[in-house]
């Protein structure tokens, strides 16, 4: 695009406010004066480059107009080109990338679809990768961008190709593999430009394998069979489609900054039921093909994958490929096929010998003698994984929980309270929630708000944290000292809220928070979940007033038996354990394998000297009334917590580890209010709730205690939950089976479990398998 040399605009004064909606408005239709800025005598070519630039949604209106009234003063004086692009850049309006492909005029694939560019992030044979933005959601995504000349020859099998890739990742929904989120085309403005095709992926914050390894060296070798690991779980994913990625090297393995493995670049896919790759065309990176892709592109299997899986893992492992290239790449080839693997345990002596082993197989020359799937592979390495990242699911990853409403509910419309001194802030709020249905009334103030929190019944408080005459987390404690808010819902409003200061107001008794700004979207979906919570904790605490009244009539009652009572509590106890999971897919049917694995490990274990006169038929009976309720205090935490389906973070952490506080207490609490030996179980299941988590050499949660210190019922839980958790799938990684979840338990977790227990649990795995294939997770 030309920038022109019109003559600069005269501009007269206008309104600080309105400035910046003036010039949005001029912008859009730059050959009409808006009043405000009258008199105007030209319009500058900043001017008509401005227009340009809101027109074709490269810069949104939405953000000209939230400039401060100075930068917008500033912005009316601008008259060339360059001046202009230079101020959005350091106003943030604009990315330098946006700006120099404006300023050399390549205007066409700044906007595709409903995404706008805003940096370039790389290249390969396939097309170029782009940082991208929803103009609607404003959500960052990344844009794989081929362009088309009308006069090439071969667009159709390229635009084929490129379909292709888009397809087969859509299929493949793993954690570990990137996800598509749309595609499209985008038609030539003219005979001279091309046409662009496009596919929109996940945006993935991290660093490729190869810049990891050339900036800090070999990685670890937890680390890196933890990577190969999780990669190889997407290859059997890409497996059980017939797929084979075919270009499978540390540049296409992105890392998160949370460890997560992403695989990325589908560009040379292959569909082992379609063939578009001529015979004898080489397709992949010479340092990590296998030696048949080599030769052939259009006959490789998924073994080929495994192949290129085994160079990359070298070459994390040493800082080398396994196979240099010395600049002859037939002579390359042919030492591949003829040459057996390198050693990297040579290259890197701690490397154990079973990895080097391990190694070895995957990069066998001859692909009969390679694994044979990648399951296989994750199997090989799973003795030299680190163990928290294998089995965290019974700790940072047990991220789901009660989100039900009873029907009850449905006969009651919610009241809710907004406490803010910012009169537009409650009067967005209180409209918003009057047109979801919702009663609402409004405080300015904490002392007004406690005053009606104190005299009416509320389902729903939301409390800006920053109030002028008290702090939110006070005004929490004071509401949660109230006999009437007993169950109420309390969400804080923060324009900035720290990880400490979170902790603080969900301590003090808050449920969930917003950070100021947010959507009206964002406050109706916290809002409705912390309303469905309400609903599930008083459906609980219903259910427990049920079994308190149903045990005073059978106690009364000289006919009935303790084992009627017995298995009607039993029967309450599942019902409360179901609604603690009703809304986790992962664990259907795990409040039903929890005491059935308890009572197979504690009989076992009841047998070795060292648990003979702990554990006996009532500690069992009691053990498997307790153990569904480990996880009840998950009813506690706030939905963005327990149904996040990424790896949390280390405030995320913090704040899941809670749960086994929240259990203790309301399970403390019942079994005060119960006292007598119908009830013992409550004791029980309140030990196993708070100390489930603490690990045998002291470096567990909550209360970091170890060894025999640590309850007996807790420690036999914490083996059970263990492995109900590697062997169910969750939304991050694959299920283990049933072998390999075992080996992890007893191979690669020292310190984790009482020894004792653990020989116990070696000689009744195979009932826990039996266990888990009666009642799958799906």
């Amino acid at each position: 695009m030309s920038f022109g040399s019109a003559s600069p605009a005269v501009l007269g004064q206008s309104p600080p406010a309105k400035v910046a909606r003036d010039l949005a408005t001029n912008a859009r239709n730059p050959r009409e004066a808006p009043s405000t800025l009258e008199p105007t005598l030209v319009i500058s070519s900043a001017q008509l480059l401005l227009g340009d630039l809101l027109k074709f949604r490269v810069l949104l209106e939405e953000e000209l107009a939230s400039l401060p009234a100075d930068k917008a003063a500033h912005l009316q004086t601008i008259a060339e080109p360059e001046q202009l692009l230079d101020f959005l850049v350091a106003a943030q309006l604009l990315t330098p990338y946006q700006a120099e492909r404006v300023r050399t005029g390549k205007w066409h694939g700044l906007v595709v679809g409903g995404y706008r560019i805003l940096d370039r992030l790389g290249s390969g044979g396939m097309g170029t990768v782009y940082k991208g933005e929803h103009l609607q959601l404003h959500q960052l995504v990344a844009i794989k961008i081929v362009e088309i000349q009308a006069d090439r020859g071969d667009w159709r099998r390229v635009v084929a190709r490129f379909r292709s890739e888009a397809r087969a990742i859509v299929q493949l929904r793993h954690p570990h593999i990137v996800r598509a989120l749309d595609a499209g085309e985008v038609p030539p403005p003219d005979s001279d430009s091309p046409a662009l095709y496009y596919y929109v992926m996940e945006f993935v914050e991290g660093e490729d394998l190869e810049r990891l390894v050339n900036k800090h060296g070999p990685l670890p070798i937890g680390q890196a069979c933890e990577i190969a690991y999780q990669v190889a779980s997407a290859l059997q994913q890409a497996h059980h489609h017939q797929l084979v990625h075919r270009d499978i090297k540390p540049s296409n393995i992105m890392l998160t900054r949370d460890g997560q493995a992403k695989l990325l670049d589908f560009g040379l896919v292959r569909h082992l039921e379609h063939r578009m790759t001529e015979p004898g065309t080489v397709l992949g990176t010479l340092d990590y093909i296998a030696p048949e892709q080599a030769s052939d592109a259009s006959s490789v299997d998924i073994r080929a994958d495994i192949y290129s899986l085994g160079a990359t893992l070298f070459w994390c492992l040493t800082g080398r490929p396994p196979f240099p290239s010395r600049g002859n790449a037939v002579q390359d080839l042919l030492t591949r096929r003829t040459q057996p693997p390198p050693s990297a345990r040579a290259l890197r002596p701690d490397i154990p010998p079973a990895l080097d082993a391990v190694l070895a197989t995957m990069l066998q020359p001859d692909r009969e003698k390679r694994y044979t799937e990648p399951q296989a592979v994750m199997n090989a390495l799973l003795p030299f994984l680190r163990l928290e990242q294998v089995a965290s699911a019974g700790c940072q990853l047990a991220s789901r929980a009660l989100s039900i409403q009873t029907t009850s509910a449905s006969h009651h419309t919610p009241r809710i309270l907004i406490i803010d001194d910012e009169m537009p802030v409650r009067e967005f709020c209180r409209h918003a929630l009057q047109q979801e249905g919702y009663e609402c009334e409004t405080a300015d103030s904490a002392a007004n708000g406690l005053a009606l929190v104190s005299s009416k019944t509320f389902d729903l408080v939301l409390l800006d944290w920053n109030l002028p005459d008290m702090e939110g987390p006070e005004v929490v404690a004071r509401i949660r000292q109230l006999p009437l808010s007993r169950h109420v819902k309390i969400v804080m409003i923060s324009g900035r809220i720290s990880g400490e200061e979170l902790s603080r107001a969900l301590l003090r008794g808050a449920d969930d928070y917003l950070c100021k700004p947010f959507s009206l979207q964002e406050m109706l979906s916290r809002i409705k979940c912390a309303l469905a919570l309400k609903d599930a904790q008083e459906a609980l605490e219903a259910l427990v007033h049920y079994l308190t009244e149903t045990n005073a009539r059978l106690e009364q009652n000289l006919t009935s038996t303790r084992g009627d009572f017995l298995q009607l509590r039993n029967t309450l106890v599942q019902t409360l354990a179901l609604a603690i999971n009703y809304r986790d897919p992962t664990a259907r049917r795990h409040h039903q394998r929890m005491p059935r694995y308890a009572r197979r490990l504690a009989e076992a274990a009841s047998l070795l000297p060292a648990f003979a006169e702990q554990i006996e038929d009532r500690f069992i009976r009691r053990l498997e009334a307790a153990v569904p309720l480990h996880d009840l205090g998950k009813v506690g935490l706030p939905d963005h917590i327990r149904f996040k389906d990424t790896l949390l973070s280390a405030e995320e952490r913090l704040l899941m580890q809670m749960h086994t506080l929240i259990g203790y207490d309301i399970l403390t609490e019942m079994a005060q209010q119960h006292e007598g030996h119908t009830f013992d179980f409550l004791r029980m299941a309140a030990e196993i709730a708070r100390h489930h988590h603490e690990r045998f050499d002291g470096t567990g949660y909550p209360d970091r205690l170890a060894g025999q210190s640590i309850p007996l019922a807790a420690r036999i839980t914490a083996i059970c939950d263990t492995y109900d958790a590697l062997c169910s799938p969750r939304p991050y990684r694959p299920a283990l089976p049933h072998d390999a979840a075992v080996q992890v338990i007893l191979k690669n977790s020292p310190g984790q479990f009482d020894p004792d227990l653990l020989s116990a649990f070696e000689k009744v795995a195979p009932d826990f398998a039996l266990i888990f294939r009666e009642l799958p997770p799906t």
